[in-house]
Order: C-alpha cells, then sequence, then structure tokens
C-alpha cells in the first residue's frame, strides 16, 4: 500500500488533512467546489504533489464514504472535482493529529497503522508467586496502559518496558467490576501519542492484532497479523490479521465479546486489535475456559477480544482499583 502511494504517507503526513481541507464542501477560499479539482490542488501547493497519488488518495477516501467525486477526468486525473463535508470542519484544527491518523490510517492501510502503533505495544514481564515468570503484553492508551487483566493480578511483581518501577510506584491499576473482563488500566499519568480514537468494530470488518506471543529462543518480538472479525463472542486472543468473524455471548465471562479469524497465543494477551482505520476495536484476553473437552478456539483458527466498551467504562468509572504492594512495579531488564 505504501508502495502504490510512493511512500506520501512518510514523505507528506499531513497531505490528507490538506486535501479535506481543501475540498471541504464549505470552505470557499479556493473557489466554489464546482471550481475544485485534483489540478488547482496541485498548483496551490507548487505541484510539489504529484497529481496522480493526489488523484488515488481522493478515490481511496470515496471508497471509504468519506468524500464525494462529482467529475472524474482528465490527464491523471488533473481535472477531477471533489467534495467532503463535516458536520463541524472546527475539528480539523482542534484534533488535527488525531484526524491526520485517522485519516491517514483510512488511506494508507495497515502498514501505516502497523508504523504507527509499533512504539506503544510494549512487552510485559511479571512473576508469580511460585517464582515463574511470564511474559504478555499491553498498550499505551489515554493516560496510561492496557493490559489483560491475567497479567497483573495474582502476581508479585511487574515491569513494563520503557517504565521505571520508581516512576510507576503507587500508580493505580483498575479492572473491571465484572469479574470476568479480562482487562486492566494501569495509569502511568503518561498521554499516549497517537491519541488513537476507539470503534466498535463490525463483523467481517479488516483487524489487525499487535502483541507479544510466546515464540521459542526470542524475546521481545513484536508480531502484526491481519484478520477480520468473524463474530462477537469471547474468550481470548494474538496478533494476527485477519477480521471480525462475529460478536457473541459468553455465558462464563458475563460479557458480550468478538470472535476474530486470527492467531492468538499465549503472550498476546493485553494486545490491541485495531481496525482498518486504525480505530481501537477490541483488547486481546485470555480464554475463560481451557477445558480441552470443550475444544480450543486456536484448533479453529480463531481468538478472541473483549470488545474496547469494557475498556472505555473501566478508564471513564475506575470503580475498582486493584490492591497492590508498594514494590510491585520493577525496573524492566532488557
Amino acid at each position: 500500500m505504501s508502495a502504490y502511494f510512493q511512500d506520501y504517507d512518510v514523505l507528506y503526513p499531513e497531505l490528507v488533512i490538506q486535501i479535506i481541507e481543501y475540498f471541504e464542501l464549505s470552505n470557499n477560499m479556493d473557489g466554489a467546489a464546482k471550481d475544485k479539482s485534483v489540478r488547482k490542488f496541485c498548483e496551490k501547493y507548487g505541484f510539489q504533489y504529484q497529481p496522480t497519488i493526489i488523484n488515488r488518495i481522493c478515490k481511496r477516501l470515496c471508497d471509504c464514504n468519506h468524500m464525494d467525486c462529482l467529475y472524474s477526468g482528465g490527464t491523471l486525473g488533473l481535472n477531477s472535482n471533489y467534495s467532503v463535508i463535516l458536520k463541524d470542519k472546527t475539528v480539523l484544527q482542534s484534533q488535527r493529529n488525531r484526524l491526520s491518523f485517522y485519516y491517514n490510517s483510512m488511506v494508507y492501510g495497515f502498514d501505516y497503522i502497523y508504523r504507527m502503533y509499533k512504539d506503544i505495544v510494549v512487552p510485559l514481564v511479571w512473576e508469580r508467586e511460585n517464582g515463574d515468570y511470564a511474559a504478555g503484553t499491553g498498550f499505551c492508551y489515554m493516560n496510561g496502559i492496557v493490559t489483560a487483566k491475567h497479567c497483573v493480578e495474582d502476581v508479585t511483581n511487574l515491569q513494563i518496558k520503557g517504565y521505571k518501577g520508581e516512576e510507576l510506584k503507587g500508580k493505580p491499576i483498575y479492572i473491571s467490576e465484572n469479574e470476568g473482563v479480562d482487562l486492566a488500566f494501569i495509569e502511568t499519568g503518561r498521554f499516549a501519542n497517537p491519541l488513537i480514537f476507539t470503534d466498535d468494530g463490525e463483523v467481517m470488518q479488516e483487524v489487525m492484532v499487535m502483541g507479544y506471543p510466546k515464540i521459542p529462543a526470542f524475546t521481545q518480538f513484536l508480531t502484526a497479523e491481519k484478520a477480520t472479525i468473524s463474530s462477537k463472542a469471547s474468550s481470548r486472543i494474538t496478533p494476527t490479521r485477519g477480521a471480525i468473524a462475529a460478536y457473541g455471548y459468553e455465558y462464563l465471562s458475563k460479557i458480550d465479546a468478538m470472535l476474530i479469524t486470527a492467531r492468538i497465543r499465549g503472550g498476546n494477551s493485553g494486545g490491541p486489535v485495531i481496525n482498518q482505520y486504525g480505530c481501537l476495536v477490541g483488547i486481546a484476553c485470555q480464554i475463560p475456559d481451557n477445558n480441552p473437552m470443550n475444544g480450543d478456539y486456536d484448533d479453529l483458527g480463531y481468538g478472541i477480544a473483549v470488545p474496547v466498551s469494557h475498556l472505555l467504562e473501566i478508564v471513564k468509572k475506575k470503580s475498582k482499583q486493584l490492591p497492590i504492594s508498594d514494590d510491585f512495579f520493577k525496573d524492566f531488564i532488557e
């Protein structure tokens, strides 16, 4: 996808938002909608952008129903004319960085999304009471770190890459009042960059799952795979690309969850599930029922994610805090 747009996502990170601004219907600064075209946009910026690429970006925005094509024609699409209608155009300034990330994700796809998320998805290491160590995944969101509850519950200490134990000392960990929700939010006080949008996710929507699965002989191995949401059911997750397969009610954990056509393995728990617009739609979680007599989602090629709505409830309410010791957080050992 990046090659199709000739690396414009890297070279010109604000280009898509500039195109949105130019073709926005109420913006008459550069002429009425009928007078605007790919050619005139390129003229406005001294032809530093190739008309073919500008036209491709506009077509992609049309495919995603965020732009309308009024006229298509001319060599290289130079005479093509587009329009955008925004309910509140002031957000292009007030939330410019977030919207730029959103529109860039929409246009440039999962290559861009991976590059933007890779620095905010971090490995976690925790120690159990018997002295064994285990690893999982967390990611920066709002002013904290999101991970799976089983990564922080019933463990003696926790290490998070990029954070010193002293920095995290006394920081609260919030969990859901529903014991079946395998989520935790560590309020670190650091704000994530980029500040990502959230979305409910739809069945058959493509997603990417990122995390640090257990891979023999490797540590800190960030993986990302595509999948689709195939259903809304519930259980566990790993980094893969696929789609949302379904949504459903998981009777053991008493929550709604999404079934994803992605491989989910141990160590991916707590990783983000991201749709093709760069929006967080879910979080990889642990299967509540690992009785082999009931089958294994891995055998079926599915993974399970907790919908993002459960995370938003935890962050908003902060009604239940996980009790931890003063020395719970430790320095991450590379």
